[in-house]
C-alpha cells in the first residue's frame, strides 16, 4: 500500500507559482521525499533549508509557508540580494526559493530593479555565443573573461538542477531581455 504519491505527482500537485522564480519543482532544491514543514507541520515535498543563512535554522519549509512570509519572523533568508527596502528586494530575500547555486551567489539587481530567476542555462537558452555573452552581468567580471563559459555549457536544454555541471550559469530575464550570472563547485 503505497502512503504517498510518487515525488513527481507530488512536485506537480504541490507547486506554487513564484514571481521571481520560475520552475521551482525542476530548479529549487527539494526535499527527495514528503517531510513535515518545519514551519506548520504539514507532510509534503518541501523545499531543503539546509542552507539558509540566518540568525535560526529549519530543515525544510512548504511551499504556503514560504510564499507566505513565515522567514521574515524566523529571521531566515533563502536569498541574498542588495536591500533597497522595496517590496521586490523583501519578496526574493524572504518568499522566494533560494538559487540552486554552489556557493552564496547574490540574486542580481539591474538599473535598480529585480529579475525572475528562468533555470540554469544551457547553449540552447541563448542564439549564439555573442547572444550569450550580451546577456552577461558584468560585475566584478568583463564579458571577455567569462567567454571560455560559452564551451562549458550543455548542449541540450536542462530539465532539472541535477542535470548541471561543475558549472553553472544562472538565466534570469527583466522585460523580455535575458541575464546570466554564474557560479562553479
Amino acid at each position: 500500500m503505497l502512503l504517498f504519491p510518487s515525488i513527481a505527482d507530488y512536485r506537480s500537485i504541490n507547486v506554487m507559482e513564484f514571481k521571481y522564480f520560475k520552475n521551482p519543482d525542476k530548479f529549487a532544491f527539494l526535499t527527495s521525499e514528503p517531510e513535515a514543514c518545519s514551519v506548520c507541520g504539514k507532510l509534503e515535498v518541501c523545499f531543503d533549508a539546509g542552507g539558509y543563512s540566518g540568525i535560526n535554522s529549519i530543515d525544510c519549509i512548504c511551499f504556503e509557508c514560504l510564499a507566505s512570509g513565515k522567514l521574515i519572523d524566523l529571521d531566515i533568508e533563502p536569498n541574498m540580494i542588495f536591500d533597497d527596502g522595496s517590496e521586490a528586494s523583501k519578496t526574493i530575500t524572504y518568499k522566494t526559493p533560494a538559487l540552486p547555486t554552489w556557493q552564496e551567489t547574490a540574486w542580481p539587481t539591474i538599473k535598480g530593479r529585480q529579475p525572475t530567476f528562468e533555470c540554469i542555462a544551457s547553449k540552447q537558452d541563448f542564439l549564439n555565443k555573442q547572444d550569450f555573452l550580451d546577456c552577461f552581468i558584468e560585475d566584478n567580471q568583463t564579458r571577455e573573461e567569462v567567454e571560455w563559459i560559452w564551451d562549458t555549457l550543455p548542449d541540450k536544454k536542462l530539465s532539472s538542477y541535477e542535470d548541471a555541471s561543475d558549472i553553472s550559469v544562472y538565466l534570469f530575464s527583466l522585460d523580455n531581455k535575458k541575464y546570466w550570472v554564474w557560479d562553479a563547485n
